[in-house]
């Protein structure tokens, strides 16, 4: 914020620029993936990603940086349609549940590591987070394009939907707009009604186009298998209760609690090692006994932790804020590969890149709605020249009554998250126990 003058709403947009880009492009390279293959768009991701590492570490100022998160988003999501889907074409159905419990292991280490490592960059420069991401980048390239092979061949006749690409985007990005921009226009100001109306209409048209076209950008009879229905939306609904947890306790720790980027990426470290232990633990688990019974109890667990979390108080002793850091990220880490394997489990090889899609789409998704409803109700909470004073002083120097009403913006942010996981609950419960090992792929239509 003080590098690039600019304030909270600017770093913020700096994260759901991002995450935006990620959720848009999910289905379409995941589609791609179907046509013409994992590696090449996964090789092509890396590179993208990589470059866009290094266009942000040079940015001059907020709208740059804005600018070329985009583009290193498009690589980021070529990573993330892919990703699972390499995976799980390298496991047998009965493993899949272990192999996705082990890249949630690996991806905790990395939570975990990753934001001490970028605090401690930021001590010196935060542009080193960016400059840090070039030499692994070059040589995961370099890597993926000499090991990785595609196990399968894939029909490159198919087209690709570019209308339904068009009337997504427009329905995705005009909802997020009125989702985002509405609380400061007002919901029924006639602006954010053309909005709405405009989101609404596009998405109308898209899924009218889908159901006709012979090659759709998301194969909606997917949605009729119930495991493959009711995991998507339990995981969107998951997502939009997580999403900005993170982020939230990071702004905990560096407001009212001062403490500079490093100390605070430390003190989230037990969200990091929930996720860790229960990973292998949760994938485990669900190749024995399926995913319903393990997806649902970890959601349970998780809505514990984060009504924990709702407790908390600008002065609340740090230990107490620990415990339900580890226990909300436990259940989630119990959730989340139990879910995921069940998900590409339920559909064809030759449609796992649509369901990879689809599932990288919903989780960002919700994180990117999460973002944007946690942020209005966090800005809030105190003036913003206060807020930036906060961050720059300091909130030991700030007034208690700062304090005390930023800590109840994110408190508050974390009740809706409990709300907002029951249904997670009651929807990860309705799927069904047909994916355990032995049993057929389909257990039911919807």
């Amino acid at each position: 914020m003080v590098t690039l003058h600019t304030d909270l709403i600017g770093v913020m947009w700096v994260l759901i620029s991002y995450m935006l880009i990620m959720t848009i492009l999910a289905p379409a390279w995941g589609r791609l993936a179907d046509i013409h293959g994992r590696k090449r768009l996964y090789v092509g991701g890396l590179a993208v990603f990589t470059a866009g590492s290094l266009l942000c570490g040079i940015s001059m100022d907020i709208t740059q940086l804005i600018a070329f998160r985009i583009v290193q988003a498009v690589g980021g999501s070529l990573l993330m349609a892919n990703g699972t889907i390499i995976v799980a074409d390298a496991f047998r159905r009965e493993e899949l549940g272990r192999a996705m419990g082990v890249i949630s292991m690996i991806a905790a280490v990395a939570f975990m590591a990753g934001p001490i490592l970028g605090g401690f960059l930021t001590l010196a420069d935060w542009r080193l987070n960016f400059f840090f991401n070039i030499p692994f980048g070059v040589f995961a390239t370099w890597w993926a394009q000499k090991k990785l092979r595609e196990p399968v061949e894939f029909n490159k006749t198919e087209q690709f939907d570019i209308t339904g690409m068009l009337l997504f985007t427009i329905a995705f990005v005009a909802g997020m707009v009125y989702i985002s921009a509405a609380f400061l226009f007002g919901w029924t100001s006639f602006p954010m009604l053309l909005v709405l109306g405009a989101a609404i209409v596009s998405f109308i048209l898209f899924f009218r186009h889908e159901k006709r076209f012979s090659s759709p950008l998301i194969d909606l009879s997917l949605f009729s298998n119930r495991i493959f229905f009711y995991g998507q939306v339990s995981a969107l609904i998951n997502a939009i209760a997580r999403g900005a947890v993170m982020i939230l306790l990071i702004l905990f720790f560096q407001g009212p609690r001062g403490c500079d980027p490093l100390m605070a990426s430390i003190l989230i470290t037990p969200a990091a090692i929930g996720l860790g232990v229960t990973g292998p633990i949760g994938g485990w688990l669900s190749d024995r006994y399926g995913s319903r019974e393990i997806s649902t109890i970890g959601l349970a667990i998780s809505l514990v932790g984060l009504l924990g979390l709702t407790t908390m108080q600008y002065n609340t002793p740090y230990f107490d804020l620990a415990a339900w850091m580890f226990i909300s990220s436990f259940g989630s880490g119990l959730f989340q590969p139990p879910n995921t394997s069940a998900i590409m489990a339920a559909v064809q090889v030759d449609r796992r890149g649509v369901a990879s899609s689809i599932r990288a789409f919903l989780n960002n998704a919700g994180m990117v709605i999460s973002m944007t409803v946690a942020t209005p109700l966090l800005i809030g909470t105190i003036p913003l020249d206060e807020m930036m004073n906060m961050f720059v002083l300091g909130g030991a120097r700030m007034p208690v009554a700062d304090q005390v009403a930023f800590t109840s913006g994110i408190t508050l942010v974390f009740f809706v998250s409990s709300l907002i996981t029951v249904p997670a609950i009651i929807t990860s419960a309705m799927r069904g126990k047909g994916d355990v090992q032995g049993q057929g792929t389909d257990s039911g239509r919807i």
